[in-house]
């Protein structure tokens, strides 16, 4: 026996060649319209349902099927009302396709801000902009399904068990009724190194080593890199540093630096415009950001992803997943603190028994000996583990070649560093692929020296009085 037809489908057969919806809830209120732009260019209707021009005459337009993909933040999905009324309307629920949430894993961190844990969390704390938590966003489970047989898409390249199982609780569904699609996820042409910071996390002054001074390298040949700081607060001195490194001392206070700009949530919307315009058309080499940049683009020309300080694992994968999508070779440098206050620092720290938090796994990526693009598909922290010699054989039976991490192959990986100021887009490809035959010199960072404060002047019985008068 056929099931009944939805609200709004009286027809057999005509709905298949009716205009369709497909809703894609993106986790940021900033959804890049380069995805509306790719859509377009295959042949679909698209729209960005921006939080300034979502009105009456646009809800009407959606509603008589103008437009095939709907992106939204959760924002304007739960909380705006002119979106919610036009979301229950049998019209719009009979044209409904599919929804889908991207950056699913986002959810599991919602709910750590809803129970309290993230007030707890390190991992958490060190990275800002990653979602922008509201308390209505526990409410997307119930409108979610408030509908007839529409497929839900969730999509995330780092949604590891413990997150799955948290994101079928906030949103009430049964795992029997969801299909697990697993994906190859490994990069291997994303070279990973991991470097302990010789200086504090707050100086940033270990990327004195990475850039080169103008004079050598002009801005146009530099990598296309980005720069992720874990916080809002520190791309100020961020900035400081890169441009002493290649000797425009006071360039961070340029806003029309073709060296470098900067991109986090708190950015204005223009600033933001100009910053992504202006990368894409190779204007500056640069972004300094935090994670609120990433949603929405899709660029070919990353080759340098840099991490300053601890982070969870989860994020750092979306961070450096950035570089080499162009299936050319890439670099991730991950500059990782050696201590942590309270945390663990080193293998012999960790034990069995230790439940597994996501500080845990921010302080386990930070020591592990493990391969370090193995580290990226487990959390690993033991050489022995069989786990760790069935995702190696699972790489050699993929044709992936050998892993150059830092873990991998540490001598190639101390060359690169001694060696990264010299980088360019023409030298890239061979430094990176004969690491090996680069000379081995001596590098230290130039750390600046504290001034002194001026001798006291001991003054006499007589001058000692007169202070008093």
């Amino acid at each position: 026996m056929w099931p009944p037809f939805r609200p709004g489908r009286r027809h057999g057969g005509r709905h298949f060649f009716d205009p369709f919806h497909c809703v894609v809830i993106n986790p940021l209120d900033a959804l890049g319209d380069n995805q509306v732009a790719e859509k377009k260019a295959q042949g679909f209707t698209a729209i960005n349902l921006a939080k300034m021009t979502f009105n009456k005459s646009l809800s009407d337009k959606i509603l008589a099927g103008a437009f095939n993909f709907v992106y939204l933040s959760p924002k304007t999905f739960v909380d705006n009302e002119l979106f919610v009324s036009l979301y229950y309307k049998p019209e719009f629920q009979a044209r409904l396709a599919l929804i889908v949430i991207d950056e699913a894993h986002i959810i599991y961190s919602w709910g750590l801000v809803a129970s309290g844990e993230a007030k707890k969390s390190s991992a958490h704390l060190r990275t800002h902009d990653v979602s922008i938590f509201r308390p209505s966003y526990g409410n997307m489970g119930a409108q979610l399904m408030a509908n007839e047989g529409v497929p839900i898409l969730f999509l995330s390249a780092t949604c590891r068990p413990e997150a799955r199982k948290a994101i079928f609780e906030c949103l009430k569904l049964d795992p029997d009724n969801v299909t697990i699609i697993h994906g190859e996820l490994t990069r291997p042409k994303i070279r990973i190194l991991r470097f302990p910071m010789d200086c504090s996390l707050k100086k940033a002054s270990d990327l004195l080593q990475i850039f080169g001074q103008r004079e050598d390298i002009p801005d146009s040949d530099l990598l296309p890199t980005l720069i992720y700081s874990g916080t809002r607060n520190a791309p100020g001195q961020i900035l400081k540093v890169v441009n002493e490194a290649q000797g425009t001392v006071g360039g961070e206070n340029n806003p029309r630096s073709k060296l470098i700009c900067r991109y986090h949530a708190v950015t204005g919307d223009r600033d933001k415009i100009d910053t992504i315009n202006g990368f894409e058309a190779a204007e500056f080499p640069c972004i300094l950001c935090t994670m609120a940049l990433g949603v929405g683009q899709n660029w070919s020309r990353v080759r340098r992803v840099i991490h300053l300080g601890r982070a969870d694992p989860s994020n750092i994968c979306q961070m450096i997943g950035w570089c080499g999508r162009d299936g050319k070779p890439g670099l991730a440098v991950l500059f990782m603190e050696r201590r942590r206050k309270g945390g663990k620092n080193k293998p012999d720290d960790f034990l069995a028994s230790d439940k597994k938090t996501d500080d845990l796994r921010m302080d386990a990526l930070a020591v592990t000996p493990v391969c370090l693009r193995i580290c990226s598909s487990l959390d690993n922290l033991s050489l022995e583990d069989p786990s760790v010699s069935e995702e190696r054989l699972r790489e050699e039976s993929k044709g992936f070649p050998p892993c150059k991490c830092s873990n991998c192959e540490p001598r190639e990986a101390e060359l690169l560093r001694k060696h990264m100021a010299e980088m360019n887009l023409a030298n890239f490809l061979d430094m990176c692929e004969n690491a090996k035959d680069l000379e081995d010199i001596e590098y230290t960072i130039k750390k600046k020296k504290k001034a002194q404060a001026p001798k006291k002047i001991k003054m006499g019985p007589m001058l000692n009085a007169l202070r008093y008068v």
